[in-house]
């Protein structure tokens, strides 16, 4: 599969680190201006990229966008199934980022129900909902903290709706 990866400049660490491991899941990723017989449309979305946002990329056929921050979708990319990098970029990440740029773009029907969001937590790994409450990915927050009582340092991703959270060892 032949990807773009379409960025701005001020993303450019995690898009690096985005391009090597799209490689190691399978995909040829080329660079944003050779655009020529490319499958996909991986679009890093931060800041940076609103403030410089096309609207002619959403025309293309298969688009998959890619979170690095809260920084919210404009309309015509919110219903696309999109990917939030919570930790940076995982192997596993890269993985769901190839199967969405792979499958068929979602039709105009039923356009009413929520994307979906896939969250990478990195080792506590891939969230579509909460486990407990049933609310989108978008709810979940990685944390960072450290147990004083047992001298550890936790990550954590916590739901902002009902409380449920997971942790790891850091």
């Amino acid at each position: 599969m032949r990807t773009q990866l379409s960025y701005q400049p001020k993303d450019e660490r995690q898009a690096s680190a985005l391009t090597a491991a799209l490689t190691r899941a399978g995909a040829d990723v080329v660079p944003d201006a050779d655009t020529a017989g490319t499958d996909a449309v991986v679009l890093l979305w931060s800041y940076a990229a609103e403030a410089a946002w096309d609207p002619a990329l959403a025309e293309r056929e298969r688009v998959v966008p890619v979170r690095l921050d809260d920084t919210p979708l404009p309309p015509s990319l919110n219903r696309l199934p999109q990917v939030r990098l919570t930790v940076g970029v995982t192997d596993a990440g890269a993985a769901t980022i190839v199967r969405l740029a792979s499958t068929a773009v979602p039709s105009d029907e039923g356009t009413t129900e929520l994307p979906l969001v896939i969250s990478d937590f990195g080792p506590l790994g891939q969230y579509e909902t909460c486990p407990r409450c049933g609310v989108g990915s978008d709810r979940l927050r990685p944390y960072v903290t450290v147990d004083h009582l047992d001298d550890r340092a936790l990550r954590l991703v916590i739901c902002g709706t009902c409380g449920w959270q997971d942790y790891c060892d850091l």
